[in-house]
């Protein structure tokens, strides 16, 4: 009887323990249903947050990641002459690039013959490991040290560039751009495997005359942008534009047109057609050049300017440079001297002051100037300006003021004009003011306001050219004055500029495009202006300026003389003078009795004319002044400017005799360019096996425009040979070839 109710309570104690266990378990089904439907809830908030409230943002950031904007590289325009010969022309050249990062992995393959792809956080590792390790670094310094000296590049500064990076997990460096292909070939002898070097092609600037107005087209950086010259001053214009492409990108960053090829709209680049003349610039530059080293000096500029419409013709200073080389040279080369910069020119600015004084009714032609300075008082005592020839009293003639460059009768006709009206007809000149001209950082010049002419030796000074500072471009632009009745025209160097379908968007040059000149009057006497052009034929005939003469050459000439100390520098108060130190110009309008040109030419500096050498007490003196240095080398530009322009001489003759025979100077004139064929009655010839310069000579000469790719010596065209010509444009492919036919 006992056994059952101890059965009983083993029964209801057994089921007591499997309700409490049945009760445990659901308590935690409960609670991880409840951590389930938390985390349920918060997987659906966090989607609604993503999807909804933050959902543009993140869309964006899909489609930033997962596509892109493209830009296709643009060729920028031609710079041609006026007559459209190429100086500029666009060009593709090959760059030097790597993959740092698979350089990295290659030189660890090598050290610790490991593979496989490595993770995000293994790649950083790898990457530190590099950095510490001394044995790769070597690796990385001498791989480097090769890769300078096949580019010919500083072994230090790629080495920074490349160890940079790596550290940062670059895929793409450039190492140089626009390399030549004797670059690739050394590049090539480099022991790396495959992939790890390549070669892209960029939009490049090719220069088939090399230093050919080198300071007036400037250049640009490797991302085509101008630098200098016109390249700068028009960057816009001779950039073409483009739509940008939107792509998806894969795996390796490679681009994907999923709905096709997109629509691209194109712009092409604007050619620049300039005022140059090639032959003129390139026979200027030559002159120059050679007198610069003849007469030592530090450097030297030429402009040579259409009198009547203001185009500038030639432009050049030197020492020249080659804008495809720039790098060799120093960029002290690159300074458009003739524009940028300004001095003091001395005694070329004693014509002007006359021809205001003659206007103004001051002074005549046959007026006796007196000499008298005693009016004129400096820091307590009288002062006279300093002089080269002897008349310190009585009178001189305004003709021999300016034939023989009298410093004391110019300051005293200026006495006669006074301080307002001298300093007004300055002003009326463009001192102290850019002239406008289309290229980048003209200087302006000091013109010291009137106020600051505070006494006579201001106005004395200011008249022979001392205290005020002029640009070359300034002087060629005042001197125009003689050949234009009184107005001075504004220069140009720019004629115009043509879209891709020959279309003249702007005209920089009125004349180009059948309007008047762009002229300023200064003075309305022009009976003034004809007595100062005979003062200064005195000048060339027998004044300060005899080298100038091209009488011997059949041609009249009218110019003058400066030659201006040079200012000491580190002169703590005050200005300092040099007195062995000069700059030396010569300003002139050819021929004289109707110039067709200004000219003018400086010397910075020379050391002297090697043909009036002479000893004195052991040493060597030359003659360093303006007439000795700059007035030939006047006299052999306008030579060749009047042949090239096809100018008749205007005067007899000067003959030389050598022996029983009489020779003759006079050039032979002939017109300058020819008429050309009618393109219809042309065809496409043929340009396969010629070089790139022998092309692009065939090319001007038929007027046609064509695209360039490569260097060296045609292998294809399109269109073919034999094709009719108008209405063409011409694409040329080129490779390097050692051995072109120039026929």
């Amino acid at each position: 009887m006992r056994i059952r109710p101890i059965l009983s309570r083993e029964k209801e104690t057994s089921r007591d323990y499997n309700n409490q266990e049945l009760k445990i378990h659901r308590n935690r089904l409960i609670q991880i249903g409840a951590l389930a439907g938390l985390f349920l809830s918060f997987l659906l908030y966090s989607a609604f947050r993503i999807q909804v409230v933050q959902g543009a943002k993140h869309r964006d950031t899909v489609v930033k990641l997962s596509f892109t904007n493209r830009k296709l590289p643009v060729e920028r325009g031609f710079i041609l002459d006026r007559k459209h010969q190429p100086i500029v022309v666009p060009t593709e050249m090959p760059s030097a690039a790597l993959d740092p990062l698979k350089l990295a992995y290659v030189l660890m393959e090598r050290h610790s013959h490991s593979s496989g792809r490595l993770s995000g956080k293994e790649n950083k590792k790898k990457r530190e490991k590099i950095a510490l390790n001394q044995n790769l670094q070597n690796e990385i310094s001498a791989l480097s040290s090769e890769f300078a000296d096949a580019l010919h590049e500083d072994r230090y500064i790629i080495s920074e560039k490349l160890f940079a990076a790596i550290m940062r997990g670059q895929r793409f460096l450039y190492l140089k751009r626009h390399i030549t292909p004797e670059e690739i070939v050394a590049l090539k002898k480099i022991n790396l495997p495959k992939g790890v070097l390549f070669y892209p092609n960029d939009i490049s600037r090719h220069y088939p005359e090399r230093t050919l107005a080198a300071h007036v087209v400037g250049f640009t950086s490797v991302d085509g942008e101008g630098m200098e010259g016109v390249e700068k001053y028009f960057n816009i214009e001779l950039t073409g534009t483009t739509s940008s492409i939107k792509a998806q990108k894969d795996a390796k960053s490679g681009l994907m047109f999923i709905k096709g090829l997109p629509d691209i709209q194109v712009t092409g680049a604007n050619t620049v057609v300039l005022t140059i003349d090639s032959r003129i610039q390139k026979d200027t530059e030559k002159i120059l050049q050679n007198g610069l080293e003849k007469f030592k000096a530090s450097y030297g500029s030429a402009i040579v300017m259409d009198a009547k419409t203001g185009e500038i013709l030639a432009l050049a200073n030197a020492p020249m440079f080659d804008p495809g080389r720039k790098h060799e040279v120093n960029p002290q080369f690159y300074r458009n001297r003739a524009v940028v910069d300004a001095y003091e020119l001395g005694s070329v600015v004693k014509p002007l002051t006359m021809l205001g004084a003659i206007a103004a009714g001051n002074v005549t032609a046959e007026t006796d100037v007196p000499m008298d300075f005693s009016a004129i008082w400096k820091d307590g005592r009288p002062w006279t300006p300093k002089d080269h020839i002897n008349v310190s009293m009585g009178t001189i003639k305004p003709i021999d003021i300016i034939a023989k460059s009298s410093n004391k009768g110019i300051a005293k006709v200026a006495e006669l004009m006074g301080e307002r009206s001298l300093y007004t007809l300055f002003m009326k000149l463009g001192f102290g003011m850019p002239t406008g001209i289309e290229l980048p950082s003209e200087a302006t010049g000091i013109l010291p306001p009137l106020k600051q002419w505070t006494s006579k030796v201001n106005l004395a000074t200011h008249s022979y050219g001392h205290g005020i500072t002029l640009s070359l471009m300034q002087l060629v632009q005042a001197y125009s004055v003689f050949a234009n009745d009184g107005y001075i025209v504004k220069p140009h160097v720019v004629r115009y500029i043509v879209d891709d379908n020959n279309d003249i968007l702007s005209c920089n040059s009125p004349v180009a495009c059948g309007r008047k000149p762009t002229r300023r009057r200064v003075v309305s006497n022009k009976q003034a202006v004809r007595e100062v052009m005979e003062m200064m034929k005195a000048v060339v005939t027998r004044g300060t300026g005899t080298h100038a003469d091209m009488r011997k050459w059949g041609y009249s000439a009218a110019g003058k003389t400066g030659t201006a100390e040079l200012i000491l520098k580190g002169v703590k108060d005050g200005i300092a003078y040099s007195q062995d130190r000069n700059r030396v110009t010569f300003a002139g309008l050819v021929p004289a009795d109707n110039p067709r040109v200004v000219i003018a030419i400086m010397f910075e500096d020379p050391q002297g004319d090697p043909d009036t050498a002479t000893e004195k007490e052991g040493k060597i003196e030359m003659r360093k002044d303006a007439g000795y240095i700059a007035a030939p080398i006047f006299a052999e530009v306008a030579r060749n400017v009047m042949y090239r322009l096809g100018v008749a001489p205007d005067t007899e003759v000067t003959v030389k005799k050598k022996g029983k025979e009489v020779k003759s100077e006079l050039p032979v004139t002939k017109p300058v360019f020819p008429p050309l064929p009618s393109p219809e009655r042309i065809v496409m010839p043929d340009f396969s096996g010629k070089s790139l310069a022998a092309a692009l000579e065939l090319i001007s000469e038929l007027g046609i425009r064509c695209k360039i790719s490569g260097h060296g010596a045609v292998i294809s065209q399109n269109p073919p040979p034999g094709g009719p010509l108008s209405g063409c444009k011409l694409t040329l492919s080129t490779s390097r070839k050692e051995e072109a036919d120039n026929k």
